[in-house]
């Protein structure tokens, strides 16, 4: 194949790739550089985090026995106990799995959970340093957009620049997401950067493969086109000069 043909033929690749292959390399570097600018503690509102004191339950009188609460406990089964405080209230947490927990006063036996919206709101600003009022409290109860974990749970919105949210879960009362504005473009460049539209988490779908195949097609095609219309690269061969006729 001729020189021009492999121009003509490497040229017409590269234009239908580009199209395509030149807007996820655009989303790719928006990524990066969102990426390697923006801090890591800075995503998850890691700045904006209360830190509390320390829990010491040594001293605590734990009247309410442990057996006749499981047996009335509404759990299919219970996997742990854990021993913790909500708010100033030491407690007890039973834990079926992820989505499936109960709270109870370790000192009076009563069931406090599902935490109300008071004491939600509690908790969020226990553990959210920045003195902001609250914008907004809604109930979630599926797992959906930016809030992936335990449900049911509270959702409790401050009203600052970056819409920050605290995610507490109604079945233990603790935090169980930080959300703010700059976690939410990490999020969707994120998503946009490994392809993966649905959970987020998969870096061997098989779009990022084949996409990423193509990418290096489309760039290899394109540098093979460079070195074909590069006339320094091609530099013509001398041709023996014809020795002229002496006139007699």
């Amino acid at each position: 194949m001729s020189r021009r043909s492999r121009q003509k033929s490497i040229r017409k690749w590269h234009r239908r790739l580009g199209p395509v292959i030149g807007l996820q390399l655009l989303l790719w570097s928006l990524g990066g550089i969102y990426f390697s600018w923006v801090h890591i503690t800075d995503v998850p509102d890691e700045t904006d985090v209360g830190v509390g004191e320390e829990v010491n339950l040594k001293y605590e009188n734990f009247l309410a026995p442990i057996p006749p609460l499981i047996r009335n406990s509404q759990l299919a089964w219970v996997e742990k106990i854990q021993l913790g405080k909500l708010l100033n209230v030491p407690v007890y947490r039973f834990i079926q799995d992820e989505h499936h927990a109960e709270t109870y006063d370790a000192i009076t036996g009563d069931k406090l959970s599902p935490i109300d919206r008071a004491t939600a709101i509690a908790v969020a600003q226990l553990h959210f340093v920045p003195d902001v009022p609250i914008r907004r409290v809604i109930r979630v109860e599926t797992p959906r957009g930016e809030y992936r974990g335990p449900v049911p749970a509270w959702k409790v919105s401050f009203d600052n620049w970056k819409a920050s949210a605290v995610y507490v879960s109604a079945s233990t009362g603790r935090v169980t997401a930080r959300r703010s504005m700059i976690w939410r473009v990490y999020d969707l460049l994120w998503m946009l950067h490994i392809m993966d539209y649905k959970q987020r988490e998969d870096l061997n779908n098989w779009i990022i493969r084949v996409m990423s195949l193509l990418g290096l097609i489309t760039i290899a095609s394109g540098y093979y086109m460079w070195y074909l219309t590069t006339p320094l690269l091609h530099s013509p061969q001398k041709q023996p000069r014809r020795k002229s006729k002496k006139r007699s």
